[in-house]
């Protein structure tokens, strides 16, 4: 059986189309989105109906027809100006579309999937439409006008992406919006909160909200039984830690997740009963700082470039105690700094009602994996990272295992073999399917199996104990831990 032929757009954008909630025009489309045309006419010509009103009211004599003239000259140019505006106004109020569009669920965007910027919008709106209709109804009257309408409506019907003449001219088409389904809310179920959590994270680590006395205040308000605090490459917290147990009758588990890389995929391990004193864990962490800072330099030259503006490197490395500059950070600095107010690429976040969002959005368009300025940060190798935890007298354990097992089990395997002890099972953002699988990878393989949250701050998603473990599992991680006490 031959395989139907794709249309335009393609395989990709179509791609991209979905991960937006948007779907590509056929020609099935042909009449909503003429009648989506004729409602923006009416918008555009919507002074001419206050004409009619006020003919109405002459003929009725309750206007007087000799202040016909002046009212002549003040529709006229609320008309112009209708003409002009109108449409343009509802697109930038909207984000891309017009009162038609809105209706009928269409929006414009640009042809390579991006929200168009209000630049974009009014070049595509004034240039291509409103201008021609000024100028053919001037010159050639009504038929110029229909004339270049059927043109378009023509080149709608007949090209990929269904793009009128503005729309190859601004680099710009219309897409379907796809209906948001309505879902009945559901009250949520309270989760069992775990008394053993060992991946929790302190202000030692870039992202931790708490200091580490914090956190052992916070275990015991949530009467935990055993924690451990797994920093970002540094094991800087476990001095403290070992102090604050006895204090606050927490039983304390020496922790650090490490970052590194196996043939090019990065992972993350977690070293647990290490002996945090020895002075390869500072080597990792000075190493890491090195590696963080380069990266963070090389992701802010990129975006310079991109945008064609400098960005002050050393402000926001100043007081920056990791010296690092995700997306995130730097998407805030320019969108919240006036001599960045006028980039055209920054125009569709800046409309945002929230900055945390739009930071987030300009982050992921831009700077994550495989967008234009994603860095990839230089990681040690999973074999040295191994060795250091087992020179430190630690159990390797593989944190967050379980979208890496579902997408490439034979990995797992390949891990296993260099020396991975254990698996982090039980993890917050872990489906029920992924923890089944692993279970069951791990006690067919003998390896340990942990728990933990993942906790940083009373912001994220995560919470000191919610590791997913049910309470009869958290008999499987005492094991381990009673195993290396």
């Amino acid at each position: 059986m031959k395989k139907r032929k794709q249309s335009a757009p393609s395989v990709a954008s179509e791609a991209i189309y979905a991960q937006k909630g948007y779907y590509a025009l056929t020609k099935n489309d042909w009449k909503p989105r003429f009648f989506s045309f004729l409602i923006d006419v009416c918008v555009m010509i919507a002074p001419i109906m206050i004409w009619n009103i006020i003919m109405m009211a002459v003929l009725g004599s309750i206007v007087s027809v000799s202040g016909m003239v002046i009212i002549n000259i003040a529709i006229g140019i609320l008309l112009i100006l209708s003409i002009l505006c109108a449409n343009f106004y509802i697109y930038k109020q909207t984000g891309g579309q017009s009162l038609g569009m809105r209706i009928f669920g269409y929006k414009v965007i640009t042809s390579n999937g991006n929200d168009c910027s209000n630049a974009a919008l009014l070049r595509r709106e004034v240039i291509g439409f409103a201008i021609p209709f000024l100028v053919l109804m001037y010159f050639l009257n009504i038929f110029g006008v229909v004339l270049y309408w059927a043109i378009n409506g023509i080149l709608v019907l007949t090209t990929k992406q269904q793009r009128t003449l503005p729309d190859m001219l601004f680099h710009t088409c219309v897409v379907g919006v796809a209906k948001q389904k309505r879902v009945r809310s559901v009250k949520p179920q309270p989760q069992y909160r775990s008394r053993i959590d060992l991946h929790l994270h302190s202000d030692f680590s870039a992202n931790g909200e708490y200091n580490v006395e914090e956190l052992f205040q916070l275990a015991a308000k949530n009467n935990m039984q055993t924690i451990s605090i797994t920093d970002l490459d540094c094991a800087k917290s476990n001095h403290l830690a070992k102090r604050m147990s006895a204090l606050y009758n927490v039983e304390y588990i020496p922790g650090i997740e490490i970052n590194c890389e196996y043939q090019g995929i990065r992972l993350r391990v977690l070293g647990y009963f290490i002996d945090y004193t020895n002075e390869l864990f500072a080597t990792i962490e000075n190493e890491s700082l090195v590696n963080e800072k380069r990266a963070s330099i090389a992701r802010v030259q990129k975006f310079e470039k991109l945008i064609g503006r400098h960005i002050d490197i050393d402000r926001l490395l100043q007081n920056n105690r990791f010296q690092r500059l995700p997306g995130e950070l730097i998407a805030k600095h320019v969108l919240t700094r006036s001599e960045f107010s006028d980039c055209e690429l920054l125009q569709p976040y800046l409309q945002y009602d929230h900055m945390e969002e739009a930071a987030r959005k300009l982050a992921k368009d831009y700077f994550s994996y495989g967008k234009p300025c994603y860095v990839q940060v230089k990681y040690p190798l999973l074999e040295d990272v191994l060795e250091v935890i087992k020179m430190s007298g630690g159990v390797s354990v593989l944190a967050y295992p379980g979208r890496l097992y579902m997408s490439e089990p034979q990995l797992l395997d390949e891990l296993v073999k260099l020396g991975i002890q254990g698996l982090e099972v039980f993890y917050s953002k872990h489906t029920q399917e992924e923890m089944k699988a692993l279970m069951k990878y791990a006690m067919t393989h003998k390896l340990y199996i942990t728990g933990g949250s993942g906790f940083f701050h009373e912001q994220g998603s995560a919470r000191i104990g919610m590791t997913q473990c049910p309470k009869d599992g958290e008999r499987i991680i005492q094991d381990f831990i009673e195993a290396y006490q």
